[in-house]
């Protein structure tokens, strides 16, 4: 089975950029050693959540802001909105429906978010060169079970080209089924959480000759691969589960190039021998098995020219 998915695009000339610094209004205590902060948002994982402390009511006024050391052009974000520790977590707490975003210019933006479990761009309406924003629950989709809104990772993005090749669609060899836990379609390797993943869904296979491709939509360079392996959440998680120890990658002139992958969560920079391409097959040519899990996963992929 090959799954095709398009990307939710971001502009050619995107780039990641990180905040410094991040407060909340509130914030729900700890409980039995799992934390609610506000700084989860940014910890790559979408599995940790910031979770407004709202005792009396659903967090309708409630905010989180991001500060920057120095002023940047925000032109999008990628918010996770919701819990996104599992499905039935997702449903059963609040996310946000409406959301007003302010600038350090004191300048306000409000958008309105999908009710999906996925990450959602949002480009602002026009983009803002700023210190900080600061978004702030003007309205929400209530959940099944518990009056907490949520907001699982943040990403920022601003008008500066890092290298990284924008993806227009992705498609797979096989992918594993959604479970509770979430989706692992191949889509997921652009969005920046190293806990979602794209993993093979092939039942007889450990990962062998399985593949993804990248579609960039029109003739790039590229020059270097960036790879988060596995699941990367933690390195128990890692150990459990199949990573890839070599790859073959296929342009679309049909050449190739095989690389050798660490067997290791942390992200790695692959040099590659210069090559414009539309598109590139990643099909794995060595696994390191798992200890439970008999499955080939990877967290996250970007070629860079």
């Amino acid at each position: 089975m090959t799954s095709l998915l398009l990307a939710l695009a971001l502009p050619a000339e995107a780039g990641v950029v990180t905040p410094s610094g991040v407060m909340s209004s509130r914030t729900l205590p700890d409980s039995d050693g799992v934390s609610y902060a506000e700084t989860n948002t940014l910890d790559h994982k979408q599995s940790t959540v910031w979770v407004e402390g709202d005792e009396s009511g659903s967090g309708l006024g409630d905010w989180v802001e991001y500060s920057f050391d120095a002023e940047t052009t925000v032109t999008s974000f990628r918010i996770w909105n919701g819990n996104y520790y599992s499905y039935d977590f997702w449903n059963r707490h609040n996310r946000i429906k409406e959301v007003e975003a302010t600038f350090s210019d004191g300048s306000k933006q409000t958008f309105t978010l999908t009710d999906e479990m996925k990450a959602e761009v949002v480009t602002l309406d026009t983009p803002v060169a700023t210190t900080s924003v600061k978004l702030k629950i003007k309205s929400i989709y209530r959940g099944t079970t518990f009056n907490d809104t949520v907001i699982s990772e943040l990403v920022f993005y601003d008008d500066q080209e890092d290298g990284r090749i924008p993806v227009k669609a992705y498609s797979a060899s096989s992918v594993y089924p959604a479970d509770a836990d979430g989706n692992y379609e191949p889509i997921n390797l652009e969005d920046g959480a190293v806990d979602s993943l794209w993993c093979e869904g092939n039942e007889e296979g450990d990962g062998m000759g399985e593949w993804v491709e990248l579609d960039f939509g029109q003739t790039r360079s590229i020059s270097s691969l960036e790879l988060v392996n596995g699941n990367a959440y933690d390195f128990m998680f890692f150990m459990k589960g199949n990573s890839a120890t070599a790859m073959d990658l296929t342009f679309s002139d049909g050449s190739t190039q095989s690389v050798t992958v660490k067997s290791s969560p942390m992200k790695q920079t692959i040099p590659l021998s210069t090559v414009s391409t539309t598109k590139v097959k990643m099909t794995a040519t060595g696994v390191k098995k798992g200890k439970e899990f008999n499955d080939l996963c990877l967290a996250e992929v970007a070629f860079k020219n």
